[in-house]
């Protein structure tokens, strides 16, 4: 029936998104890796460690405020607000696919920086 291809098509967006998330987010392992071989063998781990921080940092940075920031934005009668208003800490959040997809994305561009 049309509810059952609609409940279809949100899990197969939602597999999709979350399939796509950690291909994103295995582009840490690769950043990790050119980095390693950029530096002397004895920086190895200081780099690893830097790249580890950097996942760990991200992720409370955008669980935080990150996500409310970029998606939190409130319709005051018009326009969205520049910057988001709601949404800290991932309160009244629907879809945490999306959260997800988002912070592999800030996770892996606080890296290349």
């Amino acid at each position: 029936s049309d509810e059952n291809h609609k409940m279809t098509s949100i899990g197969v967006n939602q597999f999709f998104l979350i399939y796509a998330a950690s291909l994103v987010f295995l582009m840490q392992a690769g950043f990790a890796m050119l980095c390693a071989g950029s530096v002397r063998i004895k920086n190895v781990q200081n780099t690893m460690l830097k790249n580890l921080l950097d996942a760990c940092g991200a992720s409370l940075g955008f669980y935080t405020i990150g996500y409310a920031f970029a998606y939190g934005g409130d319709n005051f009668g018009g326009a969205t607000t520049f910057i988001g208003t709601s949404n800290f800490f991932l309160m009244d959040v629907q879809n945490y696919a999306f959260w997800l997809f988002q912070f592999a994305f800030a996770a892996t561009a606080a890296t290349i920086v």
